[in-house]
């Protein structure tokens, strides 16, 4: 089998935009001679790779499956031409990280401080989207990392995981000029609930005591810096993460409400395929392993 490397970065270039026409003139060739490298490289591989009935055009079943063996294979062809020539390509020391929301916001800027001492000084492009939708970059090959909450199937093989730390779903509201919480939680009244999409994972934490409180859905969202803001506002309760409203609860600017059992465990995980990173990707891991055991300690 003779595979050429620019068809898999031609491929990458075309899973990443979805277009014939810009992935021909990101990489730089006319859109005839592009498609037919993307077309060699499917006769290669002896399987059809893009779906090009839909607009814009998506990957099949076993395109999805390649994408991650192409971007493998890139990465541990610049990793040795790197090591050859003290260069490291696919976008120099360039790590792509997939995250839910509030771990991009909370996480990533508690890492960056020692990345920067590390010797391949990796250069973060993180991706702040749906944590479902990261998942999918993930298994697709779309990031090299991915920092989620827990997924039974991303810790087994081919994946590899590592526990960041733990968190709580707090209920809260705003707090008055007094302090006081502006909302309670009772069986007899609704409370305005600014509520996680049902779809989302944290929207399908909090399902788990929906049954216990009389809510009133009155705002949705996937966004937790969304909803915080709104609850700040003082528009209703929500469940947040308590590393995403810590300066909020000190400074008495809201407030939990409720009892106990409405206190919600998460745990976050960062996710990888256990194939070899390049360099920067492998000092990003590790930085992450020492910031998960000193969390965890």
């Amino acid at each position: 089998m003779n595979i050429e490397s620019k068809w898999l970065e031609d491929f990458l270039a075309l899973a990443e935009v979805r277009n014939f026409s810009l992935a021909a003139e990101k990489r730089n060739v006319t859109q005839p001679a592009f498609s037919r490298r993307i077309k060699a490289l499917e006769q290669t591989v002896g399987a059809e790779l893009i779906d090009r009935s839909k607009t814009p055009v998506a990957l099949t079943p076993s395109g999805r499956l390649f994408r991650m063996t192409a971007r493998t294979l890139i990465n541990q062809i610049m990793d040795g031409v790197g090591q050859l020539s003290d260069l490291s390509k696919l976008g120099g020391n360039n790590v792509r990280v997939a995250a839910a929301h509030s771990l991009a916001t909370s996480l990533v800027p508690s890492i960056q401080l020692e990345l920067l001492a590390g010797k391949h000084k990796p250069v973060l492009s993180v991706e702040a989207i749906d944590v479902d939708e990261a998942i999918e970059e993930l298994q697709e090959g779309g990031c090299d990392l991915l920092l989620a909450f827990d997924d039974e199937l991303l810790r087994l093989p081919p994946y590899q995981s590592l526990q960041i730390g733990q968190a709580e779903l707090l209920p809260v509201c705003a707090c008055d000029s007094a302090g006081k919480p502006l909302y309670r939680i009772a069986t007899n009244k609704e409370v305005p609930w600014l509520a996680y999409s049902p779809s989302s994972y944290m929207g399908r934490q909090v399902e788990a005591v929906r049954d216990q409180v009389n809510l009133q859905p009155v705002f949705l969202s996937s966004m937790t810096d969304l909803l915080k803001s709104l609850v700040l506002q003082g528009l209703g309760i929500a469940w947040l993460p308590d590393y995403a409203i810590k300066h909020e609860l000190e400074s008495g600017k809201v407030a939990i409400v409720g009892d106990d059992s409405l206190r919600l465990p998460i745990t976050y995980y960062a996710y990888r395929y256990q194939a070899r990173l390049h360099p920067a990707g492998e000092q990003v891991w590790q930085a992450l392993r020492q910031h998960a055991d000193l969390k965890l300690s």
